[in-house]
């Protein structure tokens, strides 16, 4: 369903409960296309008066001079382009992706996790799953996924 879909996909695993969305999380990559999702979040955020955390994990050790400008660039686009107060940002320090969403997940104190499902190549879908794909196998929470093609409005 993840890999076919037109629209946003709200994915509620079995054993969740309802308790309210105050803090989404939205897992970026950092890329500038990200703005339509978090535009379109801070719509559906706002009918909860919910805060959105835009998080991204840098993956191993490294705190390099150019990874801080990446993210002081994407914080800057996403602030001066999204008039929602309840936004923030947060880097997310793992050894790789995954750990990072996991962590996230389990201890960013969030009633939901939204992410961007990019299409992948014919290899890829041969041998690997989506990082959106995997993480929906195992999530506790709600997950919203985004296809990453498309306009995003709500």
């Amino acid at each position: 369903m993840i890999s076919h879909a037109k629209i946003p996909v709200l994915l509620v695993p079995a054993a969740a409960t309802f308790i309210g969305i105050n803090k989404i999380a939205f897992a970026t990559d950092l890329s500038h296309d990200d703005i339509g999702v978090i535009r379109s979040l801070s719509t559906f955020a706002a009918q909860f008066n919910a805060e959105i955390l835009v998080a991204h994990v840098s993956e191993g050790q490294g705190d390099d001079d150019k990874q801080r400008a990446k993210i002081a660039d994407f914080i800057n686009y996403i602030t001066t382009r999204i008039d929602y107060p309840h936004v923030h940002f947060r880097d997310i320090k793992q050894m790789n992706v995954d750990e990072g969403l996991d962590w996230l997940s389990e201890h960013g104190q969030i009633d939901m996790l939204v992410m961007v499902h990019h299409r992948s190549s014919l290899i890829d879908v041969l041998f690997n799953r989506s990082r959106t794909q995997k993480v929906a196998r195992h999530i506790d929470i709600p997950l919203l996924v985004y296809p990453g093609y498309l306009n995003h409005v709500f």
